[in-house]
């Protein structure tokens, strides 16, 4: 059972487990995990001979340290997706399609602390890599993950929303509208022009359909060089969105 921190020492935030009996950290040298567990969380502590700080871990720390299989959905479409679909504590949300788990650490905490999370991924390696990349989250035990392919005659999982990062999601739309309740939302993540052509047609009749690319282009942040980097963010994914009136 894993128990993670924000370590802040030596001028950087990392993430340890508190469960592990021995820490090596860059910058801080290889001690017991002990010295962690009795620090109090929050407050500066001496570790080592080093100023530390300890802190629960923010959805970014635990992203950003995932084990990366499968291409992880960037943050900028993290937050949009999670956004548009609209999702409270106790509800329901359906994932076909897991990868890494960036998406679904985001979905877990969004219903916590009493909802679920249903992630279909049916390659053995993807799941392996998310189901240990979960182990980062408090609220893993919301997660159901089916080893499984989400297909058009998967039984319905009764849902709020539905998020879907497969090749032809157009597939899954009579599956959505039977497994989403009134005003349930779905989304949809797309590399190309074409899947999102055929996946708008069959959305026809649906409400609130929208597609969204996100780009994102960073600043220098020294104060004598404030000024936008060389290259940005580009394409990374389409976002379709839609909502089912029943």
């Amino acid at each position: 059972m894993t128990e993670w921190r924000l370590l802040i020492a030596a001028g950087r935030a990392q993430l340890v487990d508190l469960a592990q009996e021995v820490q090596d950290l860059p910058g801080v040298g290889r001690f017991r995990s002990q010295l962690l567990r009795d620090a109090p969380t929050g407050a500066e502590f001496d570790l080592v001979g080093t100023p530390a700080r300890l802190l629960e871990p923010a959805l970014p720390d635990l992203v950003a340290g995932l084990e990366r299989g499968p291409q992880a959905i960037l943050p900028r479409d993290l937050a949009w997706i999670a956004w548009t679909l609209g999702l409270e504590p106790g509800d329901t949300v359906v994932e076909g399609g897991a990868g890494s788990g960036a998406l679904t650490l985001a979905l877990a905490r969004m219903v916590a602390p009493d909802g679920r999370v249903v992630s279909y991924e049916p390659r053995d390696r993807h799941r392996h890599i998310l189901e240990r990349n979960l182990q980062r989250s408090p609220h893993a035990a919301l997660v159901e993950v089916v080893p499984q392919e989400l297909a058009p005659d998967s039984e319905p999982v009764p849902c709020q929303a539905l998020v879907l990062d497969v090749p032809q999601p157009w597939e899954l739309v009579d599956w959505a509208a039977a497994a989403l309740g009134p005003g349930g939302r779905l989304a949809a993540y797309l590399p190309t022009t074409g899947q999102v052509a055929q996946l708008v047609a069959q959305l026809e009749g649906w409400g609130e359909l929208r597609v969204v690319e996100n780009l994102q282009r960073d600043w220098t942040t020294r104060p004598q060089a404030l000024r936008p980097q060389s290259r940005m963010q580009g394409h990374s994914g389409f976002i379709v969105s839609a909502r089912h009136y029943a």
